[in-house]
């Protein structure tokens, strides 16, 4: 048996890069039907070889997963690139915090990719999520500036970069010598439609990247108004200074509330405040049931 990872599946064929850098194409043993297991993009697997040439060989096993995303379908993502332009379109940050809370949620790193910088200065955006604990870079996809810091900030990782349409991630991809728009094996035609399917893609140094348009209509339903709070990192720091156990940090006033109080202080950015306010405003409505 060798080890490998899937990067792509299509119509029921798994093709599995290999620790040795060979691309095997398998299929799944019957047992993971028994055992309701459905192999995904992402999932590092045990395969046994069938066949040398062409190299074919059958799926074994499925190695534990450190997380699985439902849509885009796939497995083990160590980081989250938001991509977000500094113009045009303008910069959607509810749309950054909806993403910082996914990833809080699913134990996911995020790099907030700040793009565009030729068009227009960034610099508070970068302010913003660097004080609450980010990393942050900027890049220009039209001269390639900030492209080399950002491959070296997700080497050995599979990264899923996510973001608004038009805000440059294929261009950023593109510099990183991938084409994942107009690829060969980029896209799945159906009758009038194209669908993309999902696939990982080498960058060298141990590193896959997955374009994701899907994140952009990112809902977080399945998070409680009450772990929210958890998922903005930068509350963690004053949550003690809160007058009472349990504080929502939503509806109270700065003398009872460490998070109101730097919020007010501005420790805590206004902005990721008032996105938290927003997103627990919806998700106090929903009725969970057992």
């Amino acid at each position: 048996m060798i080890n490998g990872i899937i990067v792509k599946g299509i119509g029921g064929f798994y093709y599995v890069k290999t620790d040795d850098g060979r691309i095997a194409t398998c299929r799944a043993r019957g047992k993971f039907r028994k055992l309701n297991i459905t192999p995904m993009v992402g999932d590092k697997v045990e395969i046994k070889v069938v066949n040398e040439n062409p190299f074919e060989g059958a799926i074994e096993n499925v190695l534990d997963r450190k997380n699985h995303l439902i849509r885009p379908p796939v497995a083990n993502i160590d980081c989250i690139a938001v991509v977000i332009a500094a113009a045009n379109p303008a910069p959607d940050l509810f749309l950054i915090d909806k993403l910082t809370v996914y990833a809080a949620k699913n134990n996911i790193e995020v790099v907030i990719v700040i793009n565009k910088t030729d068009l227009s200065n960034a610099k508070y955006i970068a302010e913003i999520y660097n004080k609450c604990g980010y990393n942050t870079v900027f890049t220009c996809a039209t001269s390639g500036e900030g492209v080399d810091t950002l491959k070296e900030k997700i080497a050995g990782k599979i990264t899923a970069f996510a973001g608004n349409s038009g805000v440059g991630k294929s261009s950023i991809l593109t510099n990183f010598g991938l084409n994942v728009e107009t690829g060969d094996v980029s896209k799945i035609n159906r009758g009038k439609h194209t669908t993309r399917h999902v696939e990982l893609f080498d960058i060298g140094n141990g590193g896959f990247v997955i374009d994701t348009p899907g994140f952009s209509l990112l809902e977080i339903s399945d998070i409680s108004a009450s772990e929210l709070k958890d998922c903005f990192i930068e509350f963690k720091e004053f949550e003690d200074d809160c007058k009472f156990s349990g504080c929502t940090h939503f509806g109270t006033k700065a003398n009872a509330c460490g998070i109101v109080k730097a919020v007010n202080d501005g420790i805590i950015p206004k902005t990721r405040y008032e996105s938290y306010t927003k997103l627990y405003d919806v998700l106090k409505e929903i009725k969970y049931y057992d």
